[in-house]
């Protein structure tokens, strides 16, 4: 029987093992005649067996080599090398950035390469040497850059949360972070980075909502982009002027945005924000960017599990958590949590019979509602945020 494989109109066609087998036997039986024997144990069969076994391994190879030419198939380096074809590389892993106020009982240098930390134990290096000067109120203060010693979007920590000197030092009254730590991601999944690149095909970095938003996800550390514009003659319910563009950001770096957003907003429009920056166009004439942070939306899930014999102790509850994490995380910013479709991210786990779920934005106040979100907050689930309960 002759096989049929490799590209056709329909894609690359691959057959199985079994189908290669038959192949491959009635191959020998045309040679050497139909009495001969095939079975497992035979040495004809054995050699049949391994004849169909490396056929099919190099079919399963070129079938890999044909998927890598595409962007929804391709994964690891071919993404990579597909990405790097349209001048988009993959987001590689980076520490976060900000910028603490050191106060002191005098004048007084910190040398860069202090550590400062938060009370979870996420450490910051200090990039720059902070000599503190005397400020209107009498104190002595003085305005650092730190970086995190490790690479994540877990250092992205929240405001006025590095407050500890890790080498305690008399002189150092008390140190802060005024506005959050931002910059901060892991590397870039292979789902994720696929996304981005498809939204770049679609959506070329333009005056357009979906250009705007495919520019800054390009951004390192921008983990999602939300636009909310109003082109009513009224404020909207977000509190927004008449005929303006709201952005919202989750991640990022203010400076870089602002400069991104000016390359690629339409002339005319008019934007509105908390953050304001200052930035120099192509004619350099200086120009102000208005757009806000997006708010991060912790989700908190208990799930109280029902398990029959296949239940690993040893692994089923992690593969739970990371589940429901990857379900929720993979949500867009003002999107709603709904609970019902948690559940077949946990019955598509081996061993669970039954399963309740709860969830809400506070561990402690947990309920069976959905959770709603507006235009600016971001839904996040971090897998310790999922509590796992075995009846």
């Amino acid at each position: 029987m002759a096989l049929k494989f490799g590209i056709t109109e329909n894609g690359f066609v691959a057959p199985t093992y079994e189908e290669i087998l038959d192949s491959v036997e009635d191959d020998f039986q045309s040679k050497f005649g139909s009495d001969i024997v095939l079975t497992s144990n035979s040495n004809l069969g054995i050699i049949a067996r391994l004849i169909a076994w490396r056929e099919t391994s190099m079919i399963q190879e070129l079938q890999q080599v044909y998927y890598s030419a595409f962007i929804s198939t391709a994964t690891e380096s071919a993404l990579d090398r597909l990405g790097s074809n349209a001048g988009i590389p993959r987001k590689v892993a980076s520490p976060s950035f900000a910028e603490i106020v050191i106060t002191t009982e005098e004048e007084y240098l910190i040398q860069a390469g202090e550590q400062f930390e938060t009370e979870d134990g996420i450490v910051f290096n200090l990039l720059t040497d902070v000599l503190t000067t005397k400020q209107k109120d009498g104190t002595w203060q003085g305005i650092g850059q730190v970086q995190s010693d490790e690479t994540g979007d877990f250092n992205n920590v929240e405001a006025n949360k590095i407050t500890i000197i890790s080498n305690p030092d008399d002189e150092v009254i008390n140190v802060t972070n005024p506005a959050p730590a931002t910059g901060g991601q892991e590397t870039e999944t292979d789902s994720t980075y696929r996304n981005r690149l498809i939204l770049e095909n679609s959506a070329k970095p333009g005056p357009t909502a979906s250009g705007i938003k495919s520019a800054l996800l390009n951004l390192p550390g921008v983990r999602e982009v939300g636009i909310v514009e109003n082109s009513e003659n009224k404020v909207d319910e977000y509190g927004n002027p008449p005929y303006t563009v709201h952005i919202y950001v989750l991640g990022g770096k203010g400076q870089e945005i602002a400069d991104t957003l000016s390359k690629h907003i339409a002339a005319g429009v008019t934007l509105t924000g908390s953050k304001n920056y200052t930035v120099v166009d192509d004619s350099g004439n200086k120009k102000g960017i208005s757009f806000d942070f997006a708010q991060n939306k912790p989700i908190y899930v208990k799930v109280e599990i029902s398990a029959n014999a296949k239940w690993n102790t040893d692994s089923s509850s992690d593969e739970i958590k990371k589940a429901i994490a990857e379900n929720i995380n993979s949500l867009e910013m003002g999107q709603t949590v709904h609970l019902t479709k948690l559940y077949p991210a946990i019955y598509g786990i081996e061993g669970v019979e039954e399963a309740s779920v709860t969830l809400g934005i506070d561990s402690n106040s947990l309920g069976s509602t959905d959770i709603t979100c507006k235009k600016f907050e971001a839904p996040s689930c971090d897998e310790d945020n999922v509590e796992v309960v075995i009846k």
